[in-house]
């Protein structure tokens, strides 16, 4: 990956990326679980492997596209298992459990703002889990805008996910840029014409490095 993105100057969007990128957790441990998996199942003492496999291993789209209400289907699951607890009870250890924002992005992004440019995020995130993200976590007042696939109903890498985002900021693909850690993400935008950059792990300094032809302009 280069330090530099070419066509940089152009930009006047950015498109940042949830978990990941601006959030660092939602990593699966070595046997295959999530953390907020194990805290579930610790706290509320039902099979949280069974539980994730039958909420989200089957046609994930249709909760990430918001078809399906991730609550409808832990009720479900609860029913046909006989497990006691409240649905409600699994969302909250969830997202309380896998929000770990990454420090130096979020001292970043005032940096952008001061320079004159858009911040959205653009997830693949079913529509409550989202909502928790930007009211209850605070991103809708760090960024200009959250969209995400359970609300726009359409999840990255397709072409209606980047259309929309595209026709909300009004801008040309070439003045947008993408900042994802799933590399077909990445690819996708930029083959519709946007800037795009493959985010890794503890990326946060390299990034910055590349940012700086949009940072100096806070300077001028």
């Amino acid at each position: 990956m280069s330090e530099k993105i070419e066509g940089i100057e152009a930009v006047r969007a950015i498109v940042w990326d949830f978990d990941g990128v601006l959030n660092r957790a939602g990593q699966r441990e070595g046997d295959g679980m999530f953390p907020w998996q194990r805290k579930v199942g610790e706290e509320l003492g039902i099979d949280a492997r069974s539980m994730g496999q039958a909420v989200f291993g089957r046609d994930k789209a249709a909760l990430f596209e918001g078809r399906e209400d991730v609550l409808d289907r832990l009720a479900e699951w609860g029913a046909e298992t006989g497990a006691e607890f409240d649905p409600e009870d699994v969302l909250e250890i969830w997202f309380e459990t896998d929000h770990d924002p990454d420090p130096e992005l979020e001292r970043l992004l005032p940096l952008l703002t001061q320079a004159g440019i858009a911040q959205v995020i653009l997830t693949n995130n079913e529509a409550r889990r989202t909502r928790w993200i930007m009211h209850e976590a605070g991103w809708a007042g760090q960024v200009d805008a959250v969209f995400a696939s359970g609300e726009i109903g359409a999840m990255k890498p397709s072409v209606a996910a980047f259309a929309h985002v595209e026709q909300a900021l009004d801008m040309p693909a070439h003045e947008i840029l993408l900042i994802d850690d799933t590399p077909a993400n990445v690819a996708a935008a930029e083959k519709r014409g946007w800037l795009g950059w493959d985010y890794e792990p503890d990326g946060a300094m390299a990034l910055v490095q590349a940012l700086m032809p949009l940072l100096v302009r806070s300077q001028d």
